[in-house]
């Protein structure tokens, strides 16, 4: 391990995500024959910032709940589909049919008893009346046949599923209101949200890194990772997506309580469900109680009251919040859907307190970070609960 890499592992106490980018000497078309020669940067990314950039599909698993059957169309529908005005307004709605079978079955450590309640469940089957509408389905008068998944936390999804109707079919009716395989195309679902479901169990290796490099192709950003051997790993989609992982790193070294509940994510000892990277808040500041950090720099600064309410509106602007939602492990009594958030609030968005409060403005510039995402301190931290089902 190089001492880079070894400064950061330690500066986290095992957790850690991406080093700070180093120009380096490098011909870039070495691993990418479309680069532009030029200015090439260096990162060491550790296992969890692979898996987080890794454009490969990874698969989760979600609780199978229904299905939209979508009617297929008769002669007279598809010739009515061309009239003006007709198609948009006239088509059939699908039937939306939901499993009534909500019971969620704890693992045992038993296997005998752990079977036994599966019997049971299965026995239980044939008394929901899902099952009975799906019998009912003409396969023969389906168009389509969409799965309904139920995620953790509330929220629901489609299910592609495979083979002709019958099939489809036979699949709900075995399956129904148990965790089904879905694959997702990668662990960066959307912008700034992270599916970690897929991580492994075993935790990561604090040793092992991979190296990002960040450059130019065809006059636009490009970044690629190497597997530890020096060869080609995987091509960013989205070379934007590192900062992100710039702003993970520098929320780990800020907020101590943040990091733990990383540590136990990644360690095995909690199971990570989700990361996003929110810049639309429900916090108003401007409505709350101010963060204990302000409320510390005007016990410091003896600011009049006056001077106080100037801060709270220039709170709402710039923005970061970092969440990690989680669940504890299966055997755990508990299996409510823990997010620990942590806020970071852009230095910027304190510019009108230069002259009005430099005191404050000056604690909070001492706080803060600096990135390639931009200053950033951390404003407050919120962990809250909800039900998992």
């Amino acid at each position: 391990m190089d001492a880079q890499l070894e400064t950061a592992a330690n500066g986290h106490a095992g957790s850690w995500v991406i080093t700070d980018g180093k120009p380096v000497r490098l011909d870039p078309t070495e691993f990418d024959p479309e680069a532009e020669k030029g200015v090439v940067k260096e990162y060491r990314i550790s296992e969890i910032g692979r898996y987080l950039l890794n454009p490969g599909p990874i698969e989760i698993r979600k609780r199978l709940v229904g299905c939209e059957a979508h009617p297929a169309p008769t002669m007279l529908n598809r010739a009515l589909q061309r009239v003006p005005g007709w198609g948009k307004t006239r088509r059939h709605k699908p039937d939306v049919l939901l499993t009534g079978l909500k019971l969620k079955i704890p693992v045992f450590r038993d296997p005998d008893l752990d079977a036994h309640f599966k019997k049971m469940v299965d026995e239980l089957r044939g008394f929901d009346p899902f099952a009975k509408k799906l019998a009912r389905l003409a396969s023969r008068r389906l168009s389509h046949l969409i799965g309904i998944c139920e995620d953790i936390g509330g929220g629901y999804s489609y299910l592609k599923l495979q083979g002709s109707a019958d099939e489809k079919i036979r699949y709900l009716s075995s399956h129904a209101g148990r965790a089904v395989r879905v694959t997702i195309h990668r662990a960066h679902v959307s912008d700034g949200m992270f599916e970690l479901r897929a991580y492994p169990a075993t935790g990561f290796d604090t040793n092992h890194s991979y190296r990002l490099y960040a450059y130019s192709r065809d006059g636009q950003p490009a970044a690629c990772v190497l597997t530890s051997l020096g060869n080609l790993d995987y091509r960013l989609p989205d070379p934007q997506a590192v900062k992100y992982l710039v702003l993970l790193e520098h929320v780990l070294s800020s907020s101590p309580d943040f990091r733990r509940c990383f540590e136990a994510c990644f360690s095995g000892r909690c199971r990570p469900v989700r990361l996003f990277f929110n810049r639309q808040l429900e916090v108003d500041y401007s409505k709350a109680n101010l963060p204990e950090i302000y409320r510390d720099a005007f016990r410091n600064s003896e600011t009049t009251l006056s001077s106080r309410n100037l801060v709270k509106p220039v709170l709402n602007y710039l923005q970061v919040a970092v969440s990690l939602s989680y669940l504890l492990p299966p055997d755990s009594a508990d299996q409510r859907l823990f997010t620990h958030i942590c806020i970071l609030h852009d230095l910027r968005a304190l510019d009108p307190l230069r002259k009005s409060l430099p005191a404050v403005y000056a604690e909070m510039s001492q706080r803060a970070f600096s990135s390639e995402a931009g200053r950033y301190y951390v404003l407050d931290s919120i962990t809250g609960t909800t039900h998992a089902d």
